[in-house]
């Protein structure tokens, strides 16, 4: 290895850590309350070096947002490779995002972060802006190709746009998902206690609701329970447990 490549790699190991000290405080003391200061000493690295890496906290924040939604893109690319029919790639890149923002709390905080400050000067001098939002149309194209697999085997109803369809099934689910993100993470949230409507009930009246809604009359289930809502009962994903 050249020196090049040394001070390359050792470039990337010191942002790694940095990230890493920023999630680590995220899920400490939340997203609001992360001070560069404090991630300088848990890195411990100097505030001048810091910021050689990142630009201020925006920057910070965006480059978690960056890694987080590479890895959920890494692991719903990997649902298009399954042998199974469109309408259950579905249900499983559903499964995957509920499964992610449960066991990355962290990582949840920052991809939602970018939907309120990628407007702002910070995050327009940040670079990685751009690739958080190349990362969302990845995660969005996938989703749609799932659903087009699933209107060429027949297991969703073709009459449905394909990208119109992922539209409104990635912006239901994102809302679902953060409605369990604040309730398991923020103490002053309690609409669900309110109603008396737990984060199991939730999920599944949600998988009903999709299910059936985007499912042909063959994929359906004889005793009107969706693909997704049987699907979630059986293998259950712990979300509402935790």
């Amino acid at each position: 290895m050249g020196i090049s490549e040394r001070k390359e790699r050792e470039k990337e190991l010191k942002r790694s850590l940095i990230l890493e000290s920023a999630e680590e405080l995220i899920l400490e003391k939340g997203l609001d309350h992360l001070n560069m200061d404090e991630v300088a000493e848990r890195a411990e690295v100097s505030k001048g070096s810091l910021y050689l890496y990142f630009n201020n906290k925006t920057d910070l924040v965006l480059g978690i947002c960056h890694k987080a939604s590479s890895m959920l893109n890494a692991e719903s690319s990997k649902v298009l490779t399954m042998d199974i029919p469109g309408l259950e790639m579905v249900y499983h890149l559903g499964i995957n995002y509920l499964q992610f923002a449960n066991q990355h709390a962290e990582f949840f905080s920052a991809m939602r972060f970018l939907e309120s400050y990628k407007d702002t000067e910070n995050a327009k001098n940040s670079s990685y802006l751009e690739m958080c939002t190349n990362n969302r149309q990845e995660g969005f194209r996938v989703m749609v190709r799932a659903i087009q697999i699933g209107m060429q085997d027949g297991s969703i109803n073709s009459s449905f746009d394909a990208e119109e369809l992922a539209l409104l099934l990635w912006s239901t689910s994102h809302g679902v998902v953060g409605i369990a993100h604040m309730h398991n993470n923020a103490s002053h949230f309690k609409l669900l206690d309110n109603i008396g409507l737990s984060l199991d009930k939730m999920f599944k009246g949600y998988m009903k609701l999709i299910g059936n809604g985007i499912a042909t009359e063959k994929s359906k289930h004889s005793d009107s329970q969706s693909f997704f809502e049987t699907e979630y009962e059986a293998k259950r994903t712990g979300l509402a447990n935790k």
